[in-house]
């Protein structure tokens, strides 16, 4: 399918409102995480002499946990996306699928390392053509191989525009932990609903604006 070129400005133009809004469920959610890692240190630490048995189980349960809510975030997004009106529980609602959800976090992670690895630009294009995976798998397609050809299919002729988003957005991400880390509690749901909106932008494009800044 052939697609507009992907709109920034219609993607921050969504994001920001929306945040701005929302600003309190997406602190929460960001919070939730925190305090789960923090109550992995307490635990790690506190069970030191039960060896790396407790390490290892504790670290994977966290890291199952934080995929369930990751995936819960962005049902949230995709949910003011739409309209409709998200509440906390949403990001608990989910957690069922975090461990497949992880292994696609995983898969995705070592495609694009793998590729980095192999002289970089393939790292580059694959981790720009599969970003949309995590989207995939919120909108309910949770076979792995199926999400990530779906991903592939959505970004065919939108690569470049992806790259250039993905690129700003990561500069913007490391703009906020510069600061204290703090700045990441309005960077990252900024970021994830600026990608909720181009997953949007590429599933059902929206009318054409004249304003619109096209990428790729």
């Amino acid at each position: 399918m052939k697609h507009s070129p992907i709109s920034m400005r219609h993607a921050f133009d969504f994001a920001w409102p929306a945040l701005k809004k929302r600003f309190g469920l997406f602190t929460a959610v960001l919070l939730t995480i925190l305090a789960a890692w923090v109550a992995l240190e307490i635990v790690v630490i506190a069970g030191q002499r039960f060896g790396t048995l407790l390490w290892t189980v504790m670290h994977l349960a966290f890291l199952i946990f934080v995929a369930g809510v990751e995936l819960g975030l962005l049902q949230i997004c995709r949910a003011l996306r739409d309209g409709k009106v998200p509440a906390l529980a949403d990001t608990f609602a989910h957690l069922p699928l975090g461990p497949k959800f992880l292994a696609a976090q995983i898969l995705y992670l070592l495609m694009v390392v793998m590729g980095l690895l192999l002289l970089v630009v393939p790292g580059v294009y694959l981790g720009a053509r599969y970003a949309l995976f995590g989207f995939c798998f919120a909108d309910g397609e949770t076979d792995l191989l199926r999400c990530f050809q779906q991903s592939a299919l959505l970004s065919k002729d939108a690569t470049t525009g992806l790259l250039w988003i993905l690129a700003g957005l990561l500069i913007l991400n490391a703009l906020g932990a510069c600061l204290l880390a703090l700045g990441l509690f309005i960077t990252v749901p900024l970021s994830v609903l600026m990608m909720t909106d181009v997953y949007r932008q590429l599933t059902m494009p929206p009318p054409a604006d004249s304003s619109a800044i096209p990428l790729g």
